[in-house]
C-alpha cells in the first residue's frame, strides 16, 4: 500500500471515530475490521485501488518500522492532537494516543550513527570469500556477519562508559522466538564477582536491523520482558545491532535493566553506541 493511500486510510478511521463537539475519540483503538472498511470507503470514493483482505496486522507495524513512518502519519491527526502507536491482540491493530507538540513519538525515534559516534574499524577477511559472495539484504545475514566478526564481543571489550567488566562473553543462540517477540541474538557475559555491583552472568539481547528500518524500543522493551520470564538471569542488557549500506555495523546500547523493574519497564534508556567499519566492505551490509 502506497504511503498516501495509508494516510488516507487513517484520516477516514480518525474522522469515523472523532467528536467534532467534544473533540475526543468515541474510542481509541482501531479493529482489523476498522482498517478494511476505511481501505473499502477509499477505494469507493478516493477512487483509489488499494488491495482488500490483505493482512491487517501489517497494516502499522510496516509504518512504525519504516524510516518515513512520520511522514506517512496524517497532518491533520496530529493538529488535532493524536498520533498512533502499534497494538496487538484480538484483531487490534493500533490505538490513537494523545500527542503533544514539540514531543517526540514512536515515529519520530531513531537511532543512526553521528559524526560523535566513537568509530573502530573491524576486520572482514576472515570472512569465507564462498559466505561473502551470497550476502543478501537481510537481518539474518547481518547477524552471521556480527557473530563471525565478534562485534558484540568487541564493542563491550572497548570504549568507554561500560556497564559491565566482562571476563567473558559467550554467543548463544539466533533466532529465539518467544510468545509476543522474536529476539534476533543471545549473549551471556560473565562479570568480575570482585566487583561489589556486578551480578555474575549478564544476558544480552540483540535486536537486528537493516539501514531503512528503524529501532523500534517498544520492541527492545518485549524482548527484555520476555528474557526475564523464559531465563533466571537477574540483569539484561539490550542492544541493537543496524547495517549501514557500504560501511559496517552500528551498535546500540541501553542501560542494563534487573528483574525488579520488569513489570514497570517499558522503553529502554539509551547508554551508548559504536559504528564498526567492515574493511573490506561486506555485500549486503
Amino acid at each position: 500500500m502506497a504511503k498516501s493511500q495509508k494516510t488516507a486510510v487513517i484520516e477516514r478511521i480518525f474522522e469515523l471515530l472523532y467528536d467534532q463537539t467534544t473533540a475526543q475519540l468515541k474510542r481509541t483503538v482501531v479493529t482489523a475490521e476498522d482498517l478494511e472498511s476505511a481501505k473499502r470507503y477509499c477505494n469507493d470514493e478516493l477512487g483509489m485501488n488499494i488491495k482488500l483482505n490483505s493482512n491487517p496486522f501489517n497494516f502499522m507495524k510496516d509504518i512504525v518500522r519504516s524510516t518515513s513512518g512520520s511522514k506517512i502519519w496524517p497532518e491533520s491527526v496530529r493538529n488535532r492532537g493524536f498520533v498512533g502507536k502499534q497494538k496487538t491482540g484480538g484483531g487490534d491493530i493500533f490505538e490513537f494516543v494523545p500527542y503533544i507538540a514539540g514531543q517526540k513519538t514512536e515515529f519520530d525515534e531513531d537511532y543512526s550513527p553521528s559524526d560523535e559516534t566513537p568509530t573502530f574499524p573491524i576486520q572482514s577477511l576472515s570472512l569465507p570469500l564462498a559466505s561473502r559472495a551470497l550476502g543478501r539484504k537481510d537481518e539474518s545475514w547481518l547477524l552471521q556477519v556480527a557473530v563471525n566478526l565478534r562485534v558484540i564481543e568487541t564493542h563491550f571489550a572497548i570504549g568507554e562508559n561500560r556497564q559491565i567488566n566482562a571476563l567473558e562473553l559467550n554467543h548463544l543462540q539466533m533466532d529465539i522466538k518467544l510468545r509476543t517477540v522474536q529476539i534476533d541474538a543471545l549473549f551471556l557475559a560473565k562479570q568480575d564477582l570482585e566487583d561489589s555491583e556486578a551480578h555474575g552472568s549478564v544476558l544480552i539481547t540483540v535486536e537486528a536491523k537493516q539501514g531503512n528500518q528503524r529501532i523500534l524500543t517498544e520492541q527492545i522493551a518485549r524482548q527484555v520482558q520476555e528474557a526475564f520470564d523464559a531465563t533466571p538471569n537477574d540483569l539484561i542488557i539490550p542492544t541493537a545491532i543496524v547495517g549501514v549500506r557500504n560501511k559496517g555495523i552500528y551498535v546500540v546500547e541501553f542501560k542494563a535493566v534487573r528483574r525488579s523493574e520488569a513489570q514497570t519497564f517499558t522503553t529502554p534508556t539509551f547508554h551508548r553506541e559504536t559504528m564498526f567499519i567492515l574493511q573490506p566492505t561486506v555485500k549486503g551490509i
